[in-house]
């Protein structure tokens, strides 16, 4: 049963960047990504989110450490400029996500130890808390926006359960979605809308280390355990770092870690199917930190899925009959984490918002095909993986 969670609105609201680049690994295969790099913030941002317009804008929400600022990027097609504001400050420490309406307008959540929501409607931003007193929030939300304009939103709550809020008439409705008491479900969680505007949600539980799905039919939600520890399935805990999109025929593709690999989760005819992306180095205990993963389909259908491992930032995609995968960046230090984001834009190109672990500074790298590429950019070559 949904409660109301919050009405009311509050209202916010705006100036740049460089040019360097990126690294490599092994050895070459038939298909090459080039990767060309630039700041977005030189003074440091963490916890970022990117996503592409229909006119090929960049947006980018992301944390600044320094005063807690939630800041807004944007950086119109073409254009070597970002454009910069600052939403909120004095946040502390928080994780945030953006989502495009139907008119590329920004949609954001954040969690400064509750469920915030923040949108731009073409003029001006506004801002709110979408349930107020419910309990201290904390890591992932996840946001989306249907045709009509109505935000969706999917948070995690400590030892409180995995809630889920939808705005409607000016309303915030929300649920818990799974778990209670110790339970830890959606601590990591990833939310898309199906053709109908419903939403598909994959997220983690602790401490049954579980894979979980969840959809909404429009009239009732359905839940699953799509992969679960036990003692004869090696890695430990599943569903870490979880991401997910849609195909063509509204089927899920989820990329998620355990404690030693990178998995893909893929339903077919009705069917989930596992496969092995990448057998990992052991996370050792850095492994509950926010290793994060992104995933995205190109033109002809196959996921590609940047993450971290103790091996780097890494890109990895199916080429029709295997996977492969390059290091975009290597790791500076062993605890290095890149805090990624990634999206794919209509002409193929990858977006990746990334921090740098060296400089702290937040930084965008763009993959293009070799072929698509000025023989200047640095080119990450390729391997296949098991």
């Amino acid at each position: 049963m949904y409660r109301v969670a919050a009405k009311s609105c509050v209202s916010w609201f705006i100036g740049v960047c460089i040019f360097v680049f990126l690294s490599a690994a092994s050895p070459a295969a038939a298909q090459i990504w080039n990767w060309s790099d630039e700041y977005i913030e030189a003074a440091g941002g963490q916890s970022s989110s990117i996503a592409v317009d229909r006119q090929h804008n960049l947006h980018v929400v992301y944390r600044v450490p320094s005063g807690g600022y939630l800041r807004y990027a944007f950086r119109p097609a073409g254009a070597a400029r970002w454009f910069k504001m600052d939403l909120e400050r004095d946040l502390g420490n928080f994780s945030t996500r953006i989502s495009l309406d139907a008119n590329d307008n920004p949609h954001v959540c954040y969690t400064p130890r509750e469920i915030r929501y923040a949108k731009f409607d073409g003029h001006k931003w506004f801002s709110q808390i979408v349930d107020p007193g419910a309990g201290t929030v904390d890591y992932e939300c996840s946001i989306r926006v249907n045709s009509e304009g109505q935000p969706m939103l999917a948070w995690y709550w400590p030892g409180g359960g995995f809630h889920y809020g939808v705005l409607r008439d000016g309303v915030w409705l929300a649920l818990i979605m799974d778990g209670n008491g110790g339970d830890y479900a959606g601590k990591w969680n990833s939310m898309v809308l199906d053709a109908q505007g419903n939403p598909q949600i994959a997220y983690s539980d602790f401490p049954a280390g579980e894979l979980r799905y969840a959809f909404n039919s429009g009239h009732a939600w359905t839940h699953s355990a799509l992969d679960s520890q036990s003692s004869t399935t090696p890695g430990g805990p599943k569903g870490m770092g979880v991401a997910m999109v849609l195909d063509a025929n509204q089927d899920p593709w989820i990329s998620y870690y355990d404690e030693e690999s990178l998995f893909v989760m893929h339903r077919v005819s009705g069917k989930w199917v596992k496969q092995l992306v990448e057998r990992l180095p052991a996370f050792r205990n850095w492994g509950w930190k926010q290793f994060h993963s992104d995933i995205a389909l190109d033109k002809n259908g196959n996921p590609h899925i940047v993450f971290e491992s103790l091996r780097g930032l890494e890109h990895a995609w199916w080429n029709g009959s295997e996977w492969k995968v390059q290091i975009v960046l290597a790791p500076a230090i062993i605890s290095s984490y890149f805090d990624n984001s990634m999206v794919m834009g209509s002409d193929g190109s990858i977006y990746l918002t990334y921090t740098d672990p060296l400089e702290h500074s937040l930084k965008l790298a763009i993959g293009r095909l070799a072929s698509d590429t000025q023989t200047g950019d640095k080119v990450a070559k390729t391997e296949k993986r098991p």
